[in-house]
């Protein structure tokens, strides 16, 4: 989502069948009974986004900004309460090696990431800059060590990581990866080589998800409105000021005398009058499969499509 002061949102919600198991009351510290034998199991989800971001230019740095309480003496004060106050302070550090951009959030938010341009400043001589801040649920994997979760995703363990760009670094992950926890196709952590990234093009591997602890409500559906995370790229410091101010459809509001109305002046845009076609009635056309070519293919029974679907949980033996 696009908003008027420059900000890009991005979200996602989730939702589907929940993989379920076999309850039984033993079971109750892995997962939740939705049914009279059913569980849903407590996993994770964890999605990694690419970021390839330029801000005034492809030469940027990261920036780290948090803030941290300090205590300060002001000998002016005169009060019962002595000379010393606790205050807050902005420390500004920035990141140079690609081995310290494997990156959590720090504990109560108490700061954040961005890309800015060193050589490229505002009108107030403040280097230009986009923050990645977090939004819904900012998670990361849980499991750390699993010998099945070995290497095959290492993208996974933290809230995002900045990286120089390279072409032969297209994604974090590979459809292989699951098959070859130790020695996996796609090995995240071997793009982190102790390369420098100060004014370099630069890319940021953001993490979104949820830690899913199932419960009754998620039965037959998990819920959309829980099931949902995102991030922001927002302006910091790239303006001069507020730029939505400049939006040509903005209202001007007058305060009018007691017992009047309001005045306004909407500069000359008036509001769009817009009639949708009305929607046709809802009609179920069969489901249709894609093959990886991204062209329809041949038609199969429901129950093929299901055995597909369900290939990679089922070993096949024959007896």
């Amino acid at each position: 989502m696009f908003h008027t002061d420059g900000t890009i949102e991005v979200r996602l919600s989730a939702s589907g069948y929940l993989q379920g198991g076999f309850w039984e009351p033993a079971q109750e510290g892995y997962g939740t009974a939705i049914r009279d034998t059913t569980m849903g199991s407590l996993h994770d989800h964890v999605i990694n986004f690419k970021v390839d971001l330029d801000v005034a230019g492809m030469e940027n740095s990261l920036l780290y900004t948090h803030t941290a309480q300090e205590e300060v003496t002001h000998p002016w004060f005169d009060d019962d309460w002595g000379k010393t106050v606790i205050q807050q302070k902005i420390t500004r550090d920035y990141i140079e090696n690609e081995n310290d951009a494997l990156l959590k959030l720090p504990v109560n938010f108490q700061g954040g990431y961005s890309f800015v341009n060193k050589a490229k400043t505002n009108r107030w001589d403040i280097p230009r800059g986009y923050a990645i801040h977090p939004g819904y649920s900012p998670v990361h994997n849980t499991v750390v060590g699993s010998k099945r979760l070995l290497n095959n995703a290492n993208w996974a363990r933290y809230n995002l990581a900045v990286s120089r760009r390279k072409d032969t670094e297209p994604s974090s992950s590979s459809m292989w990866n699951m098959n070859l926890p130790g020695g996996p196709m796609v090995d995240f952590h071997n793009f982190f080589d102790g390369e420098n990234i100060t004014q370099e093009d630069l890319v940021a591997w953001v993490n979104v998800g949820m830690h899913h602890l199932p419960q009754a409500e998620d039965a037959p559906n998990t819920r959309t409105n829980l099931a949902t995370s995102s991030f922001f790229l927002t302006p910091l410091n790239y303006f001069d000021s507020d730029v939505s101010m400049d939006s040509l459809n903005a209202i001007l509001l007058h305060p009018p005398e007691p017992h009047s109305q309001y005045t306004f002046d909407d500069y000359g845009v008036k509001p769009a009058q817009c009639i949708p076609e009305a929607i046709p009635p809802f009609e179920y056309s069969g489901l249709t499969a894609f093959g990886l070519d991204g062209r329809p293919a041949p038609e199969v029974s429901l129950e093929e499509l299901r055995k597909a679907a369900e290939l990679y949980h089922r070993i096949k033996l024959e007896l």
